[in-house]
């Protein structure tokens, strides 16, 4: 083995006064075909634009007394839109030349590559996060009403 002008290994015939084969092998891998849906139920993308809905909602009822704060929340809206907005176009791009799409969900249990999780395990994990924040959204608002 020596390096080239790059520093990228090469191997030299000369080298090692043989031969190397140059054929050429091609091995036949098993490929996972393109998932356009994330392998996400329609449930999870339903109650994590819910929670959203519900943190934005309180964020306007808790500040919606000022005009910069609704600015804010509207830009911050704007965003989920886009983020919601993404997956939803790239869901249904091409949805009629592409073939049906395999199932990850498996006798109740959803195929990841560190094995099987329940739908609650998956609910879970995938909404801990927006639920909390809807969480926060309805505290703003309850603190301020109990203040004011």
């Amino acid at each position: 083995m020596l390096l080239d002008e790059n520093n990228m290994a090469v191997q030299s015939d000369e080298y090692y006064h043989e031969s190397a084969p140059h054929k050429l092998v091609a091995l036949a891998t098993p490929v996972q075909p393109e998932a356009r849906t994330f392998g996400i139920p329609a449930v999870i993308w339903g109650s994590m634009a819910a929670s959203y809905a519900v943190f934005f909602f309180g964020l306007i009822l808790g500040t919606g007394h000022d005009g910069r704060a609704l600015f804010m929340i509207a830009i911050s809206i704007l965003y989920a839109i886009m983020y919601f907005g993404t997956a939803f176009v790239l869901n249904g791009s091409a949805a009629s030349g592409r073939t049906k799409q395999k199932s990850q969900w498996n006798k109740g249990k959803f195929d990841t590559h560190t094995g099987r999780m329940s739908f609650g395990a998956v609910y879970g994990q995938m909404l801990v996060v927006p639920i909390v924040f809807a969480l926060f959204g309805l505290g703003i608002a309850i603190i301020r009403f109990a203040v004011m």
